[in-house]
């Protein structure tokens, strides 16, 4: 264990002995090192007037639109005028909104998301800018792709959903606790990389993890081999994998859980969403064998996960002693079953087993 992440642990360790829990969000202890590496979520942009999340595999029909409302929430009229928009960061194509020639006519643009980012638009009128600006959020499409895969029926039964004509739109303001944590995990496992320098700690190659940070690093962690089981050609859920890098490849209850999944993942991105399982850096779903052994532990008070649950201090002897979390609010199978258990580190009193985030 590398000598920072150590004193990570000690350190929160002396704020939490005796909580059940070691993480509440260690990487809070510390800001951004300019001679360490970039941080796992992008430069923000101040008081946005409004926020967007788009994708790369494209988002449902008009959420990749931008209209310019006034203060009263009006469309403003730009009629006889240039209305011309950019993004700061260069990670969008900006076009007339569908069914008008010109931005001016359609009082906004259609953002098309070419790489993934935080990205400020801006918008003048004949020159002279206007005093509003606008964020938008492109998270890396593999964090889209594999909360799909892993959590799809989930993300679907959590979203807050309005039925159109046609299909259910997902709520922008919709929220899914389960795809949050499994998010959470992939954060905290960049974080934890970036606290050792160690890309091999979650077997990340360096050099696609550096390569173009932070959207890189979420890359090279959900790649790495044998982490996440949707990557692998092999498993059953890597056929929705592979279908989740674009919206037009989907259908029915997936298009309900994509379309969550690209608001979960630009908040776990941009930072919106914060940790949720204090610390957590695995999750598995338990069989119903394995979650006998879970409850087992966690009403006999164990002190050292079984590896009858599935997981074991020898699966990670980096963060051992680890401790299991049966988060309260992921999503659960009608026989009480929890669709994941997440692990994270504790300290030697601490029980094997805990059900406070």
């Amino acid at each position: 264990m590398g000598m920072l992440r150590t004193f990570v642990i000690l350190i929160t360790c002396i704020c939490l002995t005796g909580c059940g829990k070691l993480f509440q969000n260690p990487f809070d202890l510390f800001d951004d090192d300019d001679d360490g590496p970039p941080s796992a979520t992008p430069d923000r942009v101040i008081e946005p007037t409004e926020k967007y999340s788009l994708a790369i595999g494209g988002v449902a029909p008009g959420r990749d639109e931008l209209v310019i409302h006034d203060a009263g929430g009006d469309v403003v009229s730009f009629d006889g005028k240039s209305l011309e928009c950019e993004d700061e960061e260069g990670i969008l194509i900006l076009r007339p909104r569908p069914g008008f020639e010109t931005a001016a006519e359609g009082s906004g643009v259609l953002m098309i998301a070419t790489e993934p980012g935080v990205t400020a638009v801006r918008c003048t009128v004949d020159g002279e800018e206007l005093e509003y600006v606008y964020e938008v959020t492109v998270p890396p499409q593999h964090l889209i792709q594999i909360l799909v895969a892993e959590a799809g029926q989930q993300m679907k039964e959590e979203a807050d959903t309005d039925s159109s004509d046609e299909e259910d739109v997902v709520s922008l303001e919709s929220e899914s606790p389960t795809g949050n944590a499994l998010g959470s995990v992939i954060r905290n496992r960049i974080n934890f990389i970036n606290i050792d320098e160690d890309p091999e700690l979650f077997v990340a190659i360096a050099d696609d993890y550096y390569e173009d940070p932070p959207a890189s690093y979420y890359d090279a962690v959900i790649l790495a081999e044998g982490q996440f089981s949707p990557v692998a050609k092999y498993d059953p859920s890597n056929e929705i994998f592979e279908d989740s890098q674009d919206r037009n490849f989907l259908d029915g209850d997936w298009v309900v859980a994509y379309d969550q999944a690209v608001l979960t993942a630009a908040g776990i991105f941009n930072g919106d969403i914060k940790d949720t399982t204090g610390g957590s850096f695995a999750f598995r779903s338990p069989s119903a064998e394995e979650w006998s052994a879970i409850m087992a532990a966690w009403t006999s008070f164990e002190l050292t996960v079984p590896a009858s649950t599935g997981f074991s201090d020898a699966t990670f002897p980096a963060f051992a002693p680890i401790q299991l979390l049966v988060h309260p609010d992921v999503w659960t199978y009608e026989d009480g079953r929890p669709s994941f258990v997440f692990a994270r580190s504790k300290t030697a009193v601490d029980p094997a087993v805990s059900k406070s985030p």
